[in-house]
């Protein structure tokens, strides 16, 4: 571990090396994020084979396990079986099976509040307030290892659905939830308007918490659950916009979601105000204290390793973002 006099900042930044480059203003962004611009200058780009943000929070937290138990750092009070759960689209073909977003709120919330009441006696479900839902199970186990949702959106996903057949219990009542939300009114209409179904769930954060401490490091997130994650294990979390006011002493994870839920079609921004925000959110409160070693973790080919003094080499080139991306 580096020593108090240099803080190590992770800083989780999941699908910045998916961005199309062919939306991007190069010059204008080169001017609206110096210090973006600077790190892709300086920064040694180190090869890494995670691709998941959820499984650099599990290397960061030093647990050994395959995923994290939002369920529980939600809410930790209840000694259930919960999960966390999203109505999707689930577009199945012969051989697989991909997780699409579903949008309207009101039709979401009329067939989750409908299905919770024809399945009182297996569930509890409640709404959460980034519009995901809570279900603690009354009569069986939920599957464990599966990924964030916003992990899944877009992914191939029949490996898991395959593994709830294991939890037979599990498995017949979701398949008895899939058959009720199939059947549903609202997917009848939805039909007719050429809208996606809302034929499934996405299910997740049902994994086991161990009782693990990580001392001495700060957790900041614009993400309502990842910040739970940080409650849990830390002690304690703060939102992204807190980083402006603290002075970064210690080490710090700090996961900007931003980029990702804009690539998922869960943000409202454009890659060029994405990309601003981290740099003001993120990278200008993390390059304030030139004793900071950095780690941009991108959940891609590769990694980019920072600290101070490597902006002393002044002959190397100027990147632009389109460099980063056609390296990927």
């Amino acid at each position: 571990m580096p020593g108090k006099d240099a803080p190590t900042i992770d800083l989780v930044l999941p699908g910045l090396l998916n961005l199309p480059a062919h939306e991007l203003n190069l010059d204008e962004l080169a001017r609206s994020t110096p210090i973006l611009h600077k790190l892709l200058r300086f920064a040694e780009r180190v090869n890494s084979s995670i691709t998941d943000f959820d499984e650099i929070l599990i290397q960061r937290l030093g647990l050994q396990q395959r995923a994290l138990p939002y369920a529980h750092a939600i809410n930790s009070k209840n000694e259930g079986q919960q999960l966390l759960i999203k109505p999707i689209h689930l577009k199945a073909d012969i051989n697989n099976a991909i997780v699409i977003p579903v949008t309207n709120s009101d039709q979401l919330d009329i067939i989750i509040n409908e299905l919770k009441e024809f399945f009182k006696e297996d569930c509890k479900v409640e709404l959460l307030p980034d519009k995901s839902w809570i279900m603690t199970l009354l009569n069986c186990q939920p599957i464990t290892e599966t990924p964030h949702y916003l992990s899944a959106l877009g992914k191939k996903v029949t490996h898991y659905l395959d593994q709830a057949k294991t939890n037979l219990p599990w498995f017949k009542l979701f398949n008895e939830m899939q058959m009720f939300l199939y059947q549903h009114e609202i997917n009848q209409q939805r039909q007719i308007d050429g809208l996606p179904m809302i034929n499934s769930l996405w299910c997740w954060g049902a994994d086991h918490y161990e009782g693990e401490k990580l001392n001495n490091t700060l957790w900041f997130s614009n993400d309502s659950h990842v910040q739970k994650i940080g409650d849990l294990y830390c002690g304690h979390s703060a939102e992204l916009e807190d980083l402006k006011k603290t002075e970064l002493k210690s080490n710090a994870v700090i996961t900007d979601l931003s980029i990702l839920k804009l690539l998922k079609g869960h943000n409202d921004l454009n890659i060029q105000q994405a990309l601003e925000s981290v740099e003001q959110n993120c990278l200008v409160p993390v390059f304030h204290n030139k004793k900071n070693r950095i780690t941009v973790h991108t959940a891609g080919a590769f990694n980019l390793h920072y600290k101070s003094s490597m902006a002393w080499k002044f002959w190397k080139k100027a990147q632009l973002m389109s460099d980063l991306l056609e390296q990927k």
